[in-house]
């Protein structure tokens, strides 16, 4: 059975919310020619998205795992450090919207990413830095 469904092209997410009460969860998504687009999803449903998205994005990794050539970009909002055991920081991105993810790293791994960042920012010394350091 052929389903068609139409759908409104979102061009961001402006904000997600809770109503006072907690019962419902408040999407916001800007749509195309200034539009805006409000979901007001009960908790319940809000879950259920949240892990549908979730088996989305894995879904749509493991694709891009597959092909070699496919980039995932997603924007960043925000980063931070934080010491933790032994020679390890944890890092953590946060998207627009508050979606996080938190990745454990070697302290000597920072230097790397110093350089890369010198890098980019043309105030470092020109130099090969696709290589893999231990």
């Amino acid at each position: 059975m052929d389903v068609s469904v139409e759908a409104i092209p979102i061009a961001s997410v402006a904000s997600v919310s809770a109503t006072v009460d907690g019962s419902h969860i408040l999407v916001r998504f800007g749509a195309d020619n200034d539009q805006e687009l409000v979901l007001a999803l009960p908790y319940d449903v809000g879950i259920g998205l949240l892990q549908a998205s979730s088996t989305a994005l894995g879904e749509a990794l493991r694709r891009k795992a597959n092909d070699p050539t496919a980039v995932l970009v997603t924007p960043l909002d925000w980063w931070e450090f934080q010491p933790i055991q032994d020679e390890k920081v944890l890092l953590s991105l946060r998207q627009p919207g508050g979606f996080a993810t938190r990745h454990i790293l070697r302290k000597s791994a920072i230097s790397h990413m110093r350089d890369v960042l010198s890098a980019i920012l043309g105030d470092g010394p020109k130099q090969d830095l696709r290589q893999r350091r231990n």
